[in-house]
């Protein structure tokens, strides 16, 4: 009996040992585990950072472009609105205005009638602010033709007979309603200014009217007023042209 009990003894004391080392054994696969588990979440937080600082360095380079990239299209715009503003300037400096625009469109328009460009400047070259004008205007007047009321005498002669005048004109209507000879100073009048030789200016408006013509070497400078029933007043004033 004692033999027996004794080996019962011995093989729970083995199989005691045996749980404590299975214990142990679990204990240190754990702690194994564990470990493992540390060390591979550390580097796979490792690799994240790396990851994401490599991100962080992408995204910053690119950042970096595109403010260089958005410096030198602005650098551009200043550019281009400085050369704007520099056409401007020079535009408005170099455009001309007023009187001297004015001067430049009639040279256009002379020239495009077809008078020589030599002769043009010519006559700017001798073009002076004195003049040298007769003393006293010619004054005369004349009938101003009308629809009813038209003859070939109704005109007048100017400038030793250079230069003849003739006017037409709007019958008045009177309070009946009829239309009368004489010409409406009111209306619109035509003035034809016929030089010898052919060469016609036209004046057209409502009296009095004012008109600077030339002709050869003289600029005859005319004001037409309205006069009695039926007449016009015209004064010449003759200068030496240019």
């Amino acid at each position: 009996m004692s033999y027996g009990l004794g080996l019962s003894e011995k093989k729970q004391a083995r199989q005691r040992r045996n749980r404590f080392f299975k214990f142990f054994l679990y204990i240190l696969l754990l702690a194994a585990a564990g470990v493992y588990g540390y060390y591979e979440g550390q580097a796979n937080a490792e690799r994240r950072i790396a990851d994401i600082e490599g991100q962080v360095i992408v995204l910053t380079n690119e950042n970096d472009r595109l403010n260089d990239q958005a410096r030198a299209a602005l650098d551009k715009q200043s550019a281009a609105l400085a050369e704007a503003r520099a056409w401007r300037d020079k535009f408005e400096n170099e455009i001309p205005s007023g009187p001297t625009r004015e001067i430049l469109e009639l040279v256009q328009q002379r020239l495009g009638d077809g008078l020589e460009p030599d002769r043009l400047k010519s006559l700017v070259t001798l073009a002076q602010n004195s003049q040298n004008c007769d003393a006293a205007p010619e004054t005369k007047r004349f009938i101003v033709n009308t629809p009813i009321f038209n003859s070939p005498g109704n005109s007048v002669s100017l400038g030793n007979g250079s230069i003849t005048v003739t006017g037409t004109g709007k019958s008045v209507v009177n309070s009946e309603n009829k239309v009368e000879a004489w010409y409406n100073p009111d209306e619109p009048v035509e003035i034809i200014f016929t030089q010898l030789g052919g060469q016609t200016e036209k004046l057209t408006g409502v009296l009095p009217l004012h008109k600077s013509v030339v002709f050869g070497g003289n600029e005859y400078r005319f004001s037409i007023l309205s006069g009695k029933q039926s007449f016009a007043t015209i004064s010449a004033t003759r200068c030496d042209f240019p």
